[in-house]
């Protein structure tokens, strides 16, 4: 799915969250939201999910301004996991609110696509480690087959090696699965080995845009102070 948007406005009560966002989100790619937090770029995915009205401007789909919501997916930035639920239960959530019983087959599928081995399929959350459970979380939002999936600050939480166990998921997801990819970040590292085309939002403005293999031979000054972790406050 192509997602264009065009002089895009978001407030909240009379401040102005996202000011003029105009972008385009490929099919089948993957575009990374960079921008320091409170900048803007979650009330963005969540504008673009439907979460959000948007006070002016223009979103559109496959050249459409509506859209079925069940072609996207999200994958939340600590998982949000079922604690009461078992493994097999979380990734199946929307046929098991259902109560739907023969989900077990395609659970065994993606644990498998996600490196997960399958003696945790009746575990807990709370019996799996932290990179376990982001598998278990990324799993989940590939259980519907979405057109397109947003992913939350998807390798906060991890160390470098499941970082980069992260990483490569993504990575395989968009080419196996023909998913448009859309990631809200502060990883550098992540954002150029995941990405393809990036945009760096600061104060509600895209104040930087580009290929993701180029980001650091940016030219824009805030944008280096953000790659460089320094305070952004000009």
């Amino acid at each position: 799915m192509k997602i264009e948007i065009q002089n895009l406005k978001k407030k909240f009560n009379k401040n102005y969250v996202l000011k003029d966002i105009s972008l385009t989100i490929e099919k089948n790619k993957s575009t990374i939201i960079l921008g320091q937090s409170g900048c803007g770029k979650s009330v963005l995915i969540k504008t673009i999910y439907q979460l959000f009205k948007i006070d002016s401007g223009s979103i559109l789909y496959d050249g459409k301004s509506e859209v079925d919501i069940d072609k996207f997916s999200m994958l939340f930035q600590y998982g949000a996991l079922f604690d009461s639920l078992k493994i097999s239960e979380n990734i199946a959530f929307t046929d098991y609110i259902n109560n739907k019983t023969n989900f077990h087959k395609k659970v065994f599928s993606l644990m498998n696509d996600v490196g997960l081995d399958k003696s945790i399929f009746d575990r807990y959350p709370s019996e799996i480690s932290g990179g376990m459970k982001k598998r278990v979380a990324f799993a989940r939002a590939l259980y519907k087959n979405p057109k397109v999936i947003f992913l939350d600050e998807p390798t906060t939480g991890l160390d470098p090696i499941n970082s980069d166990k992260i990483n490569d998921l993504i990575l395989k997801v968009i080419t196996k699965r023909k998913v448009t990819a859309v990631s809200i970040t502060h990883d550098i590292k992540s954002a150029i080995r995941t990405g393809d085309n990036y945009y760096f939002i600061h104060d509600g403005i895209i104040k930087d845009k580009g290929d993701c293999k180029k980001i650091l031979k940016t030219k824009n000054k805030i944008f280096k102070a953000f790659i460089d972790g320094a305070d952004l406050k000009y």
